[in-house]
């Protein structure tokens, strides 16, 4: 019925990645939902829009539930380093030695998207230390696109 498919206020094409896209929007406060149409050659590329489309939209329902977010890109692991780091400082003894190894292990995540970008990770790393020592908020992470751009590369 057309009170249950409601209405739009614009209708517009626009041009997007070569293709042209009508758009039909609804400018106003009140609506709360969205309506996406999806067109593609077969139906396994629906099927893998469709589910990237659901599992965006999970996450921000998740966000917007439970807002406890952690930075990405290795900055995590490389903040968990650097404390745990500074707690086997002060233990004494043997004990000190074990702590300082596990510590080590949190550079896998930073090392891992260095590597795999084909960039000098010892480079980086050493870059990403320095920038976690001198910081206060630790949340440097690595940034692919800004190392393979030439620059620092620390986000």
């Amino acid at each position: 019925m057309p009170d249950e498919m409601g209405s739009i206020d614009v209708v517009e094409v626009v041009e997007m990645g070569g293709d042209r896209v009508t758009i039909f929007k609804q400018e106003n406060d009140i609506t709360r939902t969205a309506t996406i149409v999806l067109r593609g050659a077969t139906q396994n590329y629906l099927d893998d829009l469709e589910r990237a489309i659901d599992d965006g939209v999970s996450v921000v329902k998740a966000i917007t539930k439970d807002p406890r977010l952690v930075p990405g890109a290795g900055a995590t692991e490389m903040e968990l380093l650097k404390r745990v780091l500074a707690y086997g400082e002060k233990t004494p003894g043997l004990l000190q030695h074990a702590i300082k190894k596990y510590a080590e292990t949190f550079e896998v995540i930073p090392r891992t998207l260095v590597e795999t970008s084909g960039l000098d990770s010892t480079e980086v790393l050493s870059r990403l230390y320095t920038a976690h020592h001198n910081a206060e908020d630790g949340v440097m992470g690595v940034d692919i696109e800004v190392l393979l751009s030439g620059s620092f590369g620390l986000d």
